[in-house]
């Protein structure tokens, strides 16, 4: 079995576990995850809900007009996680919030068409 993706927020009193397989390594360029997170690209991994789970502390989640769930931590802010109810078997975790984000270099771009014009896609060089 493959060693447990850790991470958490980041003042450290949320804490969370993901096993493997990672199913996606992306980048979103949508409006709502960038006003979310604020920045102007956003880094997910998306692994199986059911093998993801909190391990120290309890988020705080946000209730999207889209009808998703955001969580972040309710003393620093930090963004944690994305689940939206067309993909509840799917939780989308904020790369920046892993232990060891450089373990997960985003290769897809999810809407694109969204994108700020200075930021370049994945398959056009880095982002």
């Amino acid at each position: 079995m493959s060693d447990p993706i850790l991470g958490g927020c980041y003042c450290g009193k949320i804490r969370f576990e993901a096993n493997p397989p990672v199913l996606y390594q992306a980048y979103c360029h949508c409006d709502n995850c960038r006003k979310a997170i604020g920045a102007q690209v956003v880094a997910w991994i998306t692994v199986e809900s059911s093998k993801f789970k909190y391990t120290q502390g309890t988020p705080k989640t946000y209730h999207t007009e889209t009808t998703a769930d955001r969580t972040f931590c309710p003393d620093c802010g930090s963004s944690l996680t994305y689940v939206h109810p067309d993909r509840s078997t799917h939780v989308d975790i904020v790369t920046g919030s892993l232990d060891h984000p450089e373990c997960y270099p985003p290769n897809r771009d999810v809407f694109p068409e969204e994108k700020l014009p200075w930021i370049s896609l994945c398959n056009q060089g880095r982002a």
